[in-house]
């Protein structure tokens, strides 16, 4: 029969506060039924939840090293705190009735292994008919060609419409957005090949109706400090935030306006050239360019051998895309660098996706694959397969050997990828801290050198900040290192960090991620 120990336990865990969650609901007797597979690959349970309805966890070891979570609650902790009162229960040896493997279970390992069959399929083909493969990189030339040709049509639909959002001011614009042409407008630019373009101008439009909108107004009141939302009121004393809103809507009309300028340039050289497939200039993506794999690593942007630990891990819904984000920060174990992973997942197609899980070992791979990035910026990556292995205290120690000495060290940076006008706002962050603590109401980290910065959630859950201040222990508020997303706060006027974990010497303490 498996088992967990109390440190794998945590180190699994999201957060402190799952731990302590799923101990409770193991201590509490909130496990009706415990089952395990005969071939000891699956540990399986009922949990009583604040529903009608018991949730059915479990937790399956098909993959020796790389246990999968599974939960019916709606939680979007991976794994939720009724896997981590399942470990629990498996740690105090509690007693796990024979029973056969569901059969969702089965589909799932089933989906799994013919997506690896059909990967491994194509492969074949590709080797085995070469003569093919040229005839289709011909017509494929043919239509990214006429693709491009459209793709510049669609920039000069766009320049129009700049042009009268420029004329009449954005401010002066709020009450025009909301008519329905826009709407259509945003259609015709996916029919234009431009889906990078079609997002950032239904953002564009978002912020500049959200302004009417007094119940959003209200939660970002809330969100803010009576201190700082006064200091505002003096420059904005009726609309701040519309000021905010606009903002961050001026962002985004800030964006649309140099891949309009630039974008058109970029296409055209690329007509000249004849070049055109996929390439590493940043302007490919933002107009909507999906990269492959073998086109990454075509052009060289990828690395063998690599060892890759994972920070945090959050998943969030986007709502004018619709869709599920699973993203992953993570560190390279010989470089120090920090990336990102990104799975997205329409609402459409829930069920024909994998969704992405918070992951606590250490990731070999063999390739790993880097899109294309302004400098200093951290990349997306991506990788086909992976070889799990336990994390060790010396991977910890030097994750922390990697981590900036101060906050100035890594400032400078931090605000040249900022105010780039293509930066998502977000830039990683890893640095030796002195202590962390309160300054009035607000949560601070400060370095050995007195300087400091606000930690502060970049959205409305103030979770995070709440796991920092009810930590176990106050050992780790003192001399420890931190990962953190650095932003500049459109409100604050200054940069911030939205904290994600504290690296002690021994473990990975994950705050809500």
């Amino acid at each position: 029969m498996r088992t967990f120990d109390e440190q794998q336990i945590v180190s699994m865990a999201p957060n402190a506060n799952a731990v302590a969650n799923g101990r409770k609901l193991s201590s509490g007797g909130s496990f009706i039924k415990r089952m395990r597979s005969s071939d000891d690959s699956l540990y399986f349970a009922e949990c009583k939840g604040s529903g009608k309805s018991n949730y059915n966890v479990s937790i399956d070891f098909e993959k020796e090293n790389e246990p999968v979570f599974r939960c019916s609650c709606p939680s979007r902790q991976f794994p939720c705190k009724h896997a981590i009162g399942l470990m629990f229960e498996m740690k105090e040896g509690k007693n796990f009735e024979d029973a056969k493997i569901p059969q969702d279970i089965l589909d799932k390992r089933n989906k799994i292994e013919e997506r690896e069959k059909k990967k491994a399929k194509k492969e074949i083909e590709k080797e085995q008919n070469p003569d093919k493969t040229k005839k289709t990189s011909a017509a494929s030339k043919a239509a990214k060609t006429k693709k491009i040709k459209k793709q510049i049509d669609g920039l000069d639909l766009l320049k129009d419409v700049m042009i009268q959002i420029t004329n009449s001011g954005v401010a002066s614009f709020v009450e025009s957005s909301f008519d329905k042409k826009y709407d259509e407008l945003a259609k015709q630019l996916g029919d234009y090949y431009l889906p990078g373009v079609q997002l950032i101008f239904k953002r564009f439009f978002k912020y500049l109706r959200t302004i009417k909108n007094s119940q959003f107004i209200d939660e970002i009141r809330k969100n803010y400090p009576k201190s700082y939302v006064d200091e505002i009121r003096k420059d904005y004393p009726d609309d701040y935030m519309e000021e905010y809103l606009l903002a961050l809507a001026v962002k985004e009309l800030t964006k649309l306006r140099y891949i309009e300028k630039r974008a058109r340039d970029y296409l055209n050289k690329k007509l000249e050239s004849d070049e055109v497939g996929a390439d590493d200039n940043i302007l490919y993506e933002a107009l909507g360019g999906v990269w492959k794999l073998e086109e990454l690593g075509a052009i060289g942007l990828k690395k063998d051998n690599v060892e890759l630990v994972q920070l945090s891990f959050t998943a969030e819904f986007d709502s004018v895309k619709g869709e599920d984000i699973d993203t992953g920060y993570w560190i390279d174990l010989d470089t120090g660098e920090i990336d990102y992973t990104a799975n997205y997942c329409p609402v459409k197609a829930k069920k024909y996706i994998t969704r992405d899980d918070s992951f606590f070992g250490k990731k070999c791979i063999d390739t790993l694959y880097y899109y294309p990035a302004n400098d200093g910026e951290n990349r997306r990556i991506r990788y086909e397969s992976s070889i799990d292995k336990e994390l060790s205290v010396d991977d910890i120690k030097k994750i922390r050997g990697f981590a900036k000495k101060n906050i100035s060290e890594f400032l400078k940076s931090a605000k040249n990828v900022l105010k780039a006008t293509l930066s998502d706002n977000l830039y990683a962050v890893l640095f030796e801290f002195a202590r962390i603590g309160q300054k009035g109401n607000d949560v601070v980290v400060e370095d050995s050198e007195g300087a400091q910065i606000l930690l502060k959630s970049k959205t409305f859950d103030n979770t995070v900040i709440g796991s920092i201040l009810n930590l176990p222990g106050k050992d780790y508020l003192h001399g420890q290192v931190l990962f953190g997303l650095a932003y500049y706060d459109f409100i604050l006027k200054q940069i911030c960090i939205e904290p994600r974990s504290i690296i002690s010497d021994k473990e990975i303490l994950r705050l809500a991620f």
